[in-house]
């Protein structure tokens, strides 16, 4: 455990193991008007990295095709303001914020939380940047909007999800920083708990059906997936938990704990490496299981998240083609003013998230981009596996 001192009183924080340094505790002094400068923010050499970033990071090359050839104008970047929540400016390793529309909870709070601590993790290697950010639920700069003299104009936007039929360019979820009002904790910590969890009842023992627990009305797709709950008329495999958040607040999220819910034998979070067999197959099921809790622990740990920010920004910046100023009206954030206006859980999981210091190491090494034959062949997978779920759901075999 490490002590910070932030204006005479002490918390107690667990660092992230993955970002530990030589450095002292961070000390954080709120008597201050202007955002402090940081010796960090300079450029530092970083022992050089001989791993390599999981396969996934070469969909960073996929996102950014788009702007490949023409780059991004300021034009381009300003014409996403309509659409977005936020815009965040990074001039010299400082980092500032435009809010342009109310943001639920605290989804840009984490988010910027987040960037500034990949900051203070790769101080000085980053390029000046200007993002636009969509802080909502479903991707919105739509391919259809930008065919024939229009695909020169695509507005980059930063989003925590992307689709086949839209542009939007995937970032990590605010939540790997936490989630207080869900009592969500910070990745790195959630992340040793659903190990532990995942421990507690064997796997003959769980309960033999996939399972997904949320809220169903916070999209068509979800309400879709309500018609695959096991029923009197069916046996689906799976079942379907509709979740009630502000009941959940009143019973203090006992019932939605995520490290709790390692009951079953294919969870929301394992449902992706899903083939039709796991649940006719309960040796296959398992080989699915087992793959998608290393996938978490191995493939999605803190450091990787970081990283895969990184490569994505660093080749996003190299793609602006003037130079980002900081916008009238933004505001600058620094750990100080976060840290110091937080409160409760908020002030807590950024305690908690905090980067110590500078890394020791560089970011891994970013994969080469899927050649055509490759991406081919996984876009074929995707719409023939897609296919075959439509005819079950219309009752063929």
């Amino acid at each position: 455990m490490e002590t910070i001192s932030i204006t005479g009183a002490s918390f107690l924080t667990t660092f992230m193991p993955s970002t530990r340094s030589s450095t002292s505790p961070v000390k954080i002094n709120c008597n201050f008007t202007t955002c402090p400068a940081h010796d960090q923010v300079t450029n530092r050499t970083f022992g050089s990295s001989s791993e390599e970033c999981p396969e996934y990071f070469k969909w960073i090359h996929e996102d950014l095709s788009p702007w490949k050839d023409t780059g991004i104008t300021l034009e381009m970047v300003e014409s996403a303001d309509k659409l977005a929540y936020i815009r965040i400016v990074v001039v010299k390793g400082r980092v500032y914020l435009k809010k342009f529309k109310w943001v639920f909870q605290t989804r840009d709070v984490f988010n910027i939380w987040g960037i500034l601590q990949l900051l203070r993790l790769y101080p000085g290697e980053l390029p000046d940047l200007d993002i636009m950010f969509e802080c909502g639920d479903m991707p919105v700069i739509k391919k259809s909007d930008y065919q024939g003299s229009e695909a020169a104009k695509i507005p980059p936007m930063f989003h925590y999800c992307g689709s086949d039929s839209t542009f939007d360019i995937t970032f990590p979820d605010w939540s790997f920083w936490g989630w207080p009002e869900l009592q969500i904790q910070p990745w790195e910590t959630l992340k040793e708990e659903l190990e532990e969890g995942n421990h507690k009842v064997k796997w003959k023992d769980r309960v033999p059906y996939a399972y997904w627990k949320g809220n169903i009305w916070t999209g068509q797709v979800r309400q879709d997936l309500v018609k695959c709950n096991v029923s009197e008329k069916q046996d689906s495999g799976a079942l379907i938990y509709h979740v009630d958040w502000l009941h959940e607040e009143q019973m203090r999220f006992k019932h939605t704990n995520l490290a709790s819910q390692c009951t079953h034998r294919e969870s929301s979070i394992q449902l992706q490496f899903q083939s039709p067999h796991s649940y006719m197959h309960n040796v296959r099921a398992q080989e699915i299981g087992k793959a998608g809790s290393k996938f978490i622990q191995e493939e999605l740990k803190m450091k990787h998240v970081y990283d895969y920010m990184f490569h994505l920004l660093y080749r996003y910046g190299k793609l602006l083609k003037y130079q980002p100023i900081v916008p009238e009206g933004a505001a600058e954030m620094c750990l100080e003013s976060m840290v110091c206006g937080g409160r409760g859980l908020e002030k807590t999981y950024m305690f908690d998230s905090m980067v110590k210091g500078p890394s020791d190491s560089s970011p891994c090494i970013m994969p080469e981009p899927f050649d055509s034959t490759t991406l081919q062949a996984l876009i074929e997978r995707k719409a023939n596996l897609t296919k075959q779920v439509e005819k079950w759901e219309a009752g063929e075999n």
